[in-house]
C-alpha cells in the first residue's frame, strides 16, 4: 500500500491509499445489489463528466478579478481575493445562489445516489451547500473535525456528506484526508473536540494518539466521496498555483434528519 507523506497546516504527515472496498463506479453502485450498510467513505468513480464540472469550474473562478487567469486549458490562482471568502460580495458567496449550481446539486443522479446510500426514497438536499477553494496562496486549509459537530441530526445514520471536487483534486491539488475507522470511535474523539468543533491541526499529532493513519482517497475529476458524519477528516497543504475548488452537500434520509440550522443558504460568516 503507497505511502504519502504531507503536510497540513506546515506540520508534516503520513497517510495511505483507501481499501479498495472503498470505491465503487457510478454504474455498478445503481444496477448491482444495494449495499447492506454505508461505512466511513465511499468513493463513487465516474459520476459526472467533464462537460458538467468544466464549465461550473469556468463559471466560479471566471468571477473573480485578476485573481485567477485562464490559459485555455486550466485556471491557476495568481492573488488573493480582497474580499473575505463566501461574504457579501465574494464571487463563493453568490455563485452557490446560482441557477446552474443548483441545477447541478439538485440533479436527478444525486438524489439517486443519496437515496440508494441512505436506503430511502424520501431522501433530501440540505439547502446549505459550503464551497472551497484552496491553492499555493492559501493560507490555512480545513482542520480536522467531524461533520456530526456542525450538522446536528437525531440519528448520524440518516444523513452524509457528499464531498464533490470541481475539478482536479488529489496529492498534487489538495483534496480531503480521512482518519481510518474513526466513526468507530466516536466517545474517544468527541474527549478531542474543541470549543470551535475543530479537533486539530496537527494531522500526525492525532494519529498517533489514536494508533491509526489517515486514508488518501484516489479521486479523478467527476467523482465523489461520500462519507459519514462521525468519520474525521480534513484538507492538506498544497503547492499547486491550479486551484482544488469543491462543494459540501447534506443529504438526509428524510426531512425529519435535517437540521434546521442549515435551512438557508451557506455564507462563510454564517457562524455554523
Amino acid at each position: 500500500m503507497k505511502q504519502y507523506n504531507l503536510k497540513a497546516s506546515g506540520k508534516s504527515f503520513e497517510a495511505i491509499d483507501v481499501p479498495s472496498e472503498c470505491y465503487i463506479e457510478f454504474d455498478d453502485l445503481l444496477t448491482s445489489k444495494p449495499l447492506n450498510s454505508f461505512g466511513g467513505i465511499l468513493i463513487v468513480k465516474n459520476v459526472f463528466s467533464n462537460e458538467i464540472i468544466d464549465p461550473l469550474r469556468s463559471q466560479y473562478f471566471s468571477m473573480f478579478e485578476g485573481d485567477y487567469e485562464y490559459d485555455g486549458n486550466e485556471w491557476t490562482h495568481v492573488n488573493n481575493s480582497k474580499l473575505s471568502h463566501g461574504i457579501g460580495l465574494h464571487p463563493a458567496n453568490i455563485f452557490v445562489r446560482s441557477e446552474s449550481f443548483h441545477n447541478f446539486i439538485e440533479s436527478s443522479i444525486l438524489k439517486k445516489l443519496a437515496a440508494v446510500l441512505l436506503h430511502s426514497d424520501q431522501s433530501v438536499l440540505s439547502p446549505r451547500v459550503i464551497l472551497r477553494s484552496f491553492s499555493h496562496l492559501s493560507s490555512r486549509c480545513t482542520l480536522a473535525h467531524r461533520d456530526m459537530d456542525y450538522f446536528r441530526t437525531s440519528d448520524n445514520s440518516k444523513a452524509l456528506t457528499a464531498w464533490i471536487p470541481l475539478g482536479p483534486a488529489d496529492s498534487h491539488h489538495g483534496q480531503l484526508v480521512y482518519l481510518k475507522d474513526s466513526h468507530k470511535n466516536i466517545s474517544s474523539i468527541t474527549k478531542l473536540v474543541k470549543d470551535d468543533r475543530t479537533i486539530t491541526s496537527d494531522l500526525k499529532d492525532l494519529a498517533d494518539h489514536l494508533e491509526t493513519t489517515w486514508y488518501l482517497p484516489k479521486i479523478s475529476k467527476g467523482d465523489i466521496v461520500f462519507h459519514c458524519l462521525n468519520v474525521v477528516h480534513a484538507s492538506f497543504d498544497t503547492n499547486n498555483m491550479i486551484p482544488r475548488l469543491s462543494c459540501d452537500l447534506r443529504f438526509a434520509s428524510s426531512t425529519e434528519y435535517l437540521d434546521p440550522k442549515w435551512s438557508n443558504y451557506w455564507r462563510g460568516d454564517d457562524g455554523l
